[in-house]
């Protein structure tokens, strides 16, 4: 058996040390906590002096321990200007960041769904803003479950578009607490920091993709929606999809008159295209009227789904849709 000799001074050198997240957020202040240390003054040998009585306005404290109140030291979050022209703040409430108006589609709620659903996080949504499940804060240095319901707000006026994250309620260990501003400012700007950094991080990639003339196949397959629509599931993102869409459905005599991508939608003016066109994709001519339709992509996370419609989004026969969602399929696998 062999015995390891350790010194005094290492014994206590790991004693000290510490990994706990109670350390990280308090300082080791002693003298805050207990004053057991009283100083004590002994009598003088006076000689015939007379000395002036003890000063009672600078004794120290006789009491043993000191009331204080626990100071969380870890050092505060803001809010990054991580979008080009963009600007941050907190104003005591909510952590947010105001951008240039073209960049409105791109930092949107219908973005920040698809987020939350990648990361299984539950939430309720109006056209305007988000209410999250409880969902943890992604810190390591937490103590206890922390988690968090957050509102996640879109703002948009004539010149500018903004994204704010307040905090609806908080709790730890299943225990919910009022937090204060510094821990709203904290727990705020690290969600919004976190989302706007994916979104960058996704339009970023998007845009070297198309730059570089990167294509990739997208495999697809027929569907139904909840509505009991046939669409057709793509096995791509909703970004991926809603840019290869578009080349893909001009090859097939639908040639984009209006869209907005935060809503996934497009308006398609139809001429239709020689007979032969549907057979070099593989598909049968549908036969459909010259005229206005509609393209709907809705996002499921990290694939997608696409519905053609008539003009007042009305489903079309099942044999016509069929025929287009076959060619689809065959020009977006190449």
């Amino acid at each position: 058996m062999k015995y390891w000799l350790f010194t005094t001074p290492l014994l206590l050198t790991l004693a000290a040390c510490s990994t706990s997240n109670e350390s990280k957020q308090s300082a080791d202040d002693t003298f805050s906590k207990h004053t057991e240390q009283q100083v004590s003054f002994a009598p003088l040998n006076t000689g015939g002096l007379t000395l002036l009585q003890e000063d009672s306005t600078y004794r120290l404290p006789e009491t043993g321990k000191i009331n204080y109140q626990p100071m969380d030291i870890r050092p505060p979050t803001s809010p990054i200007a991580l979008i080009n022209n963009s600007m941050t703040r907190f104003d005591g409430q909510r952590s947010l960041i105001v951008y240039p108006l073209d960049k409105q589609n791109v930092y949107s709620l219908k973005q920040v769904e698809r987020l939350l659903r990648e990361q299984g996080i539950g939430y309720t949504a109006t056209s305007s803003q988000i209410e999250t499940t409880w969902a943890s804060t992604g810190r390591k240095d937490d103590i206890g479950n922390t988690q968090i319901r957050y509102l996640i707000e879109q703002v948009t006026t004539k010149d500018a578009s903004a994204l704010a994250v307040s905090i609806l309620q908080m709790k730890r260990d299943n225990v919910i607490f009022t937090p204060t501003e510094l821990d709203v400012q904290r727990y705020t700007s690290d969600r919004l920091n976190q989302l706007v950094g994916q979104l960058n991080a996704a339009y970023n990639k998007q845009q070297q993709e198309l730059n570089s003339g990167v294509s990739i196949p997208i495999k697809s397959q027929l569907a139904r929606d909840i509505n009991g629509r046939l669409a057709l599931g793509l096995d791509a993102s909703f970004t991926y999809s809603w840019n290869k869409l578009r080349p893909a459905l001009n090859l097939l005599g639908f040639k984009t008159s209006e869209e907005n991508p935060a809503k996934g939608y497009r308006e398609l003016s139809y001429s239709a295209p020689e007979a032969t066109e549907w057979a070099r994709f593989g598909s049968a001519d549908p036969k459909l009227e010259n005229g206005t339709y509609t393209m709907q992509l809705i996002s499921l996370g990290r694939q997608s789904a696409v519905i053609i419609s008539d003009e007042d989004n009305k489903t079309l026969p099942e044999e016509k849709v069929q025929h287009i969602y076959q060619a689809l399929h065959n020009i977006l696998a190449k």
